[in-house]
Parts: structure tokens; C-alpha cells; sequence
């Protein structure tokens, strides 16, 4: 298990407003890709999840803005699960990698992503 927030990235301080966000962009989904089960409580890492098709768990807030989100318009995904805490959020994560076992979905840079339909 490894723990990483996107705050901490040295891709921040890339001089100029283009350049920092296809930073952050290329070292994020470099991140996402590197295990076969992510963890989020973000909406970006969700969303990034589906377009990059890896097994996820949503953790959701008080707020509840990722169960909003998911229940209306990524609910009958196949490879994301919506948790309310981290103890069925690990339940979840075992679930996924019995499900998908050693496989990881291919390596995609940004360019490579299409439009999910």
C-alpha cells in the first residue's frame, strides 16, 4: 500500500501556468497508474480512474460529494466501489484484486485517453 497526495508534488513549481498543469497532469496519471487498485477521495481521481479504466474505490466525505457523483453518472461501473470508510474501503480493494488478480491496465499518457461513451 502506498499513500500519495498530489499537494506534495515538485511538478508545482514548474515556472508558467501551462507548463505546471501539463506537469502535475503527466506526473498524476503516472501516479494512478502504478498500482492495480486505487484509493480516492478525490473527484479528479475518480474521474481520471474511469478514463484510465483502473479498479478503484471511492472514499466518500460528510460532504458526499463523491457518492453524488458517482450515483449519478458512474454507478454501473464494474470496476469502482464507493465506500464510507477505510474498513470497507480495504474490503473493497481486496474484492477488486481478486477480481482483476495480477492484471494492470495498459500504461496511457494523456494523449492517449479518448472519450468513454
Amino acid at each position: 500500500m502506498w499513500k500519495w497526495d498530489w499537494l506534495g508534488m515538485s511538478s508545482l513549481k514548474a515556472e508558467g501556468t501551462v507548463k505546471r498543469a501539463m506537469n502535475i497532469m503527466h506526473n498524476g496519471l503516472a501516479i494512478l497508474q502504478q498500482g492495480r487498485v486505487l484509493v480516492t477521495d478525490r473527484l479528479h481521481g475518480h474521474i481520471l480512474s474511469v478514463l484510465l479504466d483502473i479498479p478503484h474505490v471511492l472514499l466518500d466525505n460528510c460532504h458526499q460529494k463523491l457518492s453524488s457523483f458517482h450515483n449519478t453518472w458512474t454507478r454501473g461501473l464494474k470496476n469502482c466501489r464507493l465506500a464510507d470508510n477505510a474498513e470497507d474501503a480495504a474490503r473493497y480493494v481486496m474484492e477488486l484484486l481478486d477480481e482483476y488478480g495480477d492484471s494492470l491496465p495498459p500504461r496511457l499518457t494523456a494523449a492517449d485517453i479518448e472519450e468513454k461513451l
